[in-house]
């Protein structure tokens, strides 16, 4: 019996969510994709995801409020 897509997804996003500290995202995406069935539809839900989470990552290292170090002009 499979899983609904939804709680596919839902599964998949905890598994991410709570990886070991020490292992990237990218880690667990790939041993994801070797761990589980392959098809189609599974790698590109696990692919969002880790997109997902990139951006996630990126939007909280910037902060708007502090500003670029001066450039030497010289």
């Amino acid at each position: 019996m499979r899983a609904p897509a939804a709680e596919r997804e839902q599964a998949l996003r905890w598994l991410i969510a709570n990886r070991r500290p020490d292992v990237c995202i990218e880690q667990a995406a790939r041993m994801m994709c070797t761990m589980l069935p392959r098809d189609l539809a599974t790698m590109q839900v696990v692919q969002r995801i880790v997109e997902e989470e990139k951006a996630k990552q990126t939007a909280a290292k910037f902060n708007w409020r502090t500003h670029p170090s001066p450039l030497s002009h010289g």
